[in-house]
C-alpha cells in the first residue's frame, strides 16, 4: 500500500512538471516576430547601369609661351583661381620691345615715303593731262608710288609680326580656372620648340568635371546623351552628386572594344578632384507614380507578408519590373498595406509579429 502511495506521488509531480512545460511551449510559440515593414506607397522605379570611371578637368591647358626666352615673371601660384584672359606669366622681353621700337621707326619712315609717292605721283599725272610730262616720266611715278605702298605694307606687316611675337611673350589664362601646378620658376629659360613636357603653369576649370566611362558593346546601345547619372566619389564616401551623359563615342576601341561615355558633373567648391575613380550609375530607365519595394519583402517569386493588426498575412502580386534592388507591383496591392520588408522569412500565415521599437 504504502508503494502504490508513493507511485502516485511520483507521478503526479512528472505530469505536473510536464503540463509546465507545455505551458511555457505555448508562451514561447505565442511570443511576437520582430519585424520592419515599409508602406506601399506611390514612388519612382529607376534602372540604372553602373560603371567605374575616373574624374578629369571639365579643360586642362598648360600655360607657355609660343616662343624661347627667359621667365621674368610668373604671377600666380598653385591654388590661385584666376580669370579668363588673366596675366600669368612672362617672359624677358627687353629685346623684343627694342625690335618693337626699330619696327614702328622704319613703318614711320615707309608711311612718309608712301606720302611722298602719292602728292609727286598726283602732280605728275595732272601734269600728264595737260600733256606737259611724257608718259615715261608718268609711268615712273606710278611705278614709284607702288614701290613706296609695297615698302609701307612690309613695313606694317613686319610690326604687326613684332607685335604678335611681342604678344606671345606675356602668358595668359585661356579660360578661367585653378592653377594646379608651377612647373618652372622666374629665371628658367624656355623654349617650346625643344618641347615641353608641362607649360609653366597648368591650369584646370574645375567648375564642373567629366568621367569618362568605358562601355561594353553590349551596353552602348542602351545609353544616349542626357541620361542622368548618379555619381559617388572614392573621396567623399556617403555623397552623392547628380550628373548628365554629356557626349558618347560612336566608335568602338580597336584594342578594347569597348565606347567612350563622358559624364559631366557640377562641382561646387571644387570638392571632386581630378584623378581618382568614381562609380557613375546612368539611369537607362524611370518609371514615377508606381509601388516600389525592396527585393527583401518579395517571398519567392509573387509572394508579399503584410502586417495587419499585429498579424502576418500572406499576399499574391504581379511585378511589373525588377532591378537588382527593388521592384514595381502592378497588381496585388492598393497602396497604404504595411509590407514585411526584415523578417519576412520566419514568418507563417497568422504568426503574431510586432514592428521593431514596438512594445507589446
Amino acid at each position: 500500500m504504502k508503494k502504490l502511495v508513493l507511485f502516485a506521488i511520483i507521478l503526479s509531480v512528472l505530469l505536473t512538471g510536464c503540463n509546465n512545460n507545455n505551458n511555457k511551449q505555448v508562451v514561447l510559440e505565442k511570443k511576437p516576430i520582430q519585424v520592419e515593414v515599409a508602406q506601399a506607397k506611390p514612388g519612382t522605379f529607376i534602372r540604372s547601369l553602373t560603371y567605374k570611371g575616373t574624374v578629369q578637368p571639365w579643360k586642362r591647358a598648360n600655360i607657355g609661351p609660343e616662343v624661347s626666352g627667359r621667365i621674368s615673371r610668373i604671377y600666380k601660384k598653385q591654388g590661385d583661381v584666376v580669370a579668363k584672359g588673366e596675366l600669368l606669366a612672362e617672359l624677358d622681353a627687353t629685346t623684343m620691345k627694342l625690335q618693337k621700337k626699330q619696327a614702328e621707326a622704319a613703318l614711320a619712315v615707309a608711311m612718309a615715303s608712301f606720302k611722298d609717292a602719292v602728292l609727286n605721283f598726283q602732280r605728275v599725272k595732272s601734269l600728264y593731262e595737260k600733256k606737259a610730262v611724257s608718259r615715261m616720266q608718268y609711268e615712273k611715278s606710278e611705278l614709284a608710288l607702288e614701290a613706296a605702298d609695297t615698302q609701307k605694307k612690309s613695313a606694317e606687316a613686319s610690326l604687326n609680326v613684332m607685335i604678335h611675337t611681342l604678344e606671345n611673350f606675356y602668358m595668359k589664362a585661356p579660360f578661367a580656372g585653378i592653377i594646379t601646378s608651377k612647373n618652372y620658376e622666374e629665371g628658367d629659360t624656355v623654349n617650346p620648340m625643344m618641347g615641353m613636357s608641362a607649360g609653366v603653369l597648368t591650369l584646370m576649370d574645375m567648375a564642373r568635371v567629366k568621367i569618362i566611362l568605358d562601355i561594353p558593346s553590349e551596353d552602348i546601345e542602351k545609353l544616349e546623351v542626357g541620361q542622368r547619372c548618379i555619381i559617388e566619389i572614392g573621396t567623399l564616401p556617403g555623397e552623392k552628386f547628380s550628373g548628365t551623359v554629356f557626349s558618347k563615342n560612336l566608335a568602338a576601341d580597336a584594342l578594347s572594344k569597348t565606347f567612350k561615355l563622358e559624364v559631366v558633373v557640377d562641382n561646387p567648391g571644387t570638392r571632386i578632384k581630378t584623378g581618382i575613380f568614381a562609380d557613375v550609375s546612368v539611369e537607362i530607365e524611370r518609371k514615377d507614380n508606381v509601388i516600389v519595394l525592396p527585393n527583401s519583402a518579395l517571398m519567392g517569386e509573387n509572394q508579399l507578408v503584410l502586417y495587419i493588426d499585429g498579424k502576418a498575412k500572406y499576399v499574391e502580386i504581379e511585378i511589373a519590373e525588377k532591378s537588382e534592388d527593388e521592384f514595381v507591383v502592378s497588381k496585388g496591392l492598393q497602396g497604404g498595406e504595411m509590407v514585411v520588408v526584415e523578417g519576412n522569412f520566419d514568418l507563417r500565415e497568422d504568426s503574431l509579429i510586432t514592428l521593431e521599437g514596438e512594445t507589446k
